[in-house]
């Protein structure tokens, strides 16, 4: 399987995206008209990347009347780790001193890595203590390295291309897939300029409530 990276510098990940797919269809000998499935990875993650990746994936797959996979980033984090005997319990900053945090178990019929439950908001301080004994992923590990450092954490520890395909394939053979009009990224909570904007709403509208009055 071939993959490539982008970079996460600045804002170029925006700018060179659809160069670089057509780049690696060219380098694997296929055209846009050829790809069944499309598998995007829709979070939790930056808010912009996910916007841009999501934004991309719903228009190439209706493009080419492709089939399009809505992928739980840290489910491919998770399947990165294989068969480790172990669960593996992903983390990444959700800001404020809090993680986005969630454990998978490996499936031995599908092979591949599931969720134990739904992804959730944990205090960093907490988060270890909330997953037991796991070996531990993702960008949260780095992010707050003093928290994890007596626990067991795996090499790879950002979602690749090719565990987001994994992940894809074994969902669209289920029929999993995603409604190209409804598919929107996961965010778990609102960002700081969401969040404002829904207060300084709320806000007005209660001024001109007591102003009626």
């Amino acid at each position: 399987m071939v993959q490539r990276s982008l970079s996460t510098q600045g804002r170029r990940h925006a700018q060179t995206l659809v160069l670089e797919v057509r780049t690696l269809l060219n380098e694997v000998g296929l055209r846009p008209a050829d790809i069944d499935v499309v598998a995007v990875s829709i979070g939790p993650g930056s808010f912009t990347g996910l916007r841009v990746g999501v934004v991309f994936a719903k228009t190439f797959a209706w493009a080419n009347d492709a089939s399009l996979v809505a992928v739980d980033t840290f489910r491919a984090i998770a399947q990165q780790a294989g068969d480790c005997g172990r669960s593996v319990a992903v983390v990444s900053d959700a800001q404020r001193q809090e993680a986005f945090f969630n454990t998978y178990h490996w499936d031995p019929t599908q092979q591949c890595a599931v969720a134990d439950g739904s992804i959730r908001i944990v205090p960093v301080a907490q988060v270890v203590q909330a997953a037991g004994d796991c070996i531990w992923s993702g960008p949260g590990i780095d992010r707050f390295a003093d928290a994890f450092a007596d626990v067991e954490v795996a090499a790879d520890r950002e979602p690749t291309a090719t565990a987001i395909a994994q992940i894809g394939r074994i969902q669209c053979s289920t029929g999993d897939t995603a409604d190209l009009s409804a598919l929107e990224p996961l965010y778990i909570r609102r960002s700081y300029a969401e969040e404002n904007a829904v207060q300084k709403a709320e806000q007005n509208s209660q001024e001109g409530a007591g102003r009626q009055t």
